[in-house]
């Protein structure tokens, strides 16, 4: 079941490279993802395998093994059968349920255009899930990725300690990735919820696209 065709520039298996800038706005947007999964909690519009297939599709396209391993043993304890998860970190979403196979396909989507979905693959979001779920979709979808960025970032480090560098990698993305998220993400998570007392902390604007403080 193909919705949105997987992109050539993120092949499979290959983890990415984060840019520091891509880094911090991820570090924005996935503290703004946190808090709306935790507030949104109590509703249970979002169920934890959902949550968990998203963001495993999106760590294979991201290639990040750190994450495979954590987010493995979290879908693992939520009742996931193990092949399913395999088949995920595949590439292959063959096994998913039809009614979450647009948004687990929207975020491998997600994650092949670098964080920039297309404004026609948002509208289908919002069109099979409504606006609410189609914003906790995206909201895990930032969630992951950042810490995919993190992830990523730590092992090109630990590569290099080995003296097997990665040469499209550089050693002041391997450390400021993971301490940016470190430092910056508890602040921005403080600050959302802070602001979710007050008003809905929004990931999607009217037009279905990202806002743009």
């Amino acid at each position: 079941m193909v919705l949105y065709p997987r992109g050539d520039d993120m092949k499979q298996n290959q983890s990415r490279v984060f840019k520091i800038r891509e880094q911090l706005r991820n570090i924005h947007y996935g503290a703004k993802g946190f808090v709306l999964l935790k507030t949104s909690k109590k509703s249970k519009i979002m169920n934890k395998k959902f949550k968990e297939r998203i963001m495993l599709a999106i760590t294979e396209v991201n290639g990040c093994t750190m994450c495979s391993y954590v987010h493995t043993k979290i879908a693992l304890s939520s009742g996931m059968p193990r092949e399913n998860i395999q088949a995920i970190l595949s590439g292959d979403t063959s096994c998913v349920p039809v009614d979450e196979a647009v948004g687990v396909i929207f975020g491998q989507h997600f994650a092949d255009s670098l964080e920039t979905p297309s404004k026609e693959s948002i509208e289908r979001l919002v069109e099979e899930y409504g606006f609410k779920k189609a914003e906790l979709i995206l909201a895990a979808c930032n969630m992951i990725t950042m810490t995919n960025g993190m992830g990523t970032s730590m092992d090109y480090l630990f590569n290099r300690i080995k003296f097997k560098k990665n040469k499209k990698s550089n050693i002041l993305l391997e450390i400021c990735n993971p301490l940016f998220t470190m430092i910056l993400f508890p602040v921005f998570v403080v600050y959302n919820y802070l602001i979710s007392l007050f008003t809905h902390v929004r990931l999607l604007g009217k037009a279905y696209q990202f806002q743009t403080e």
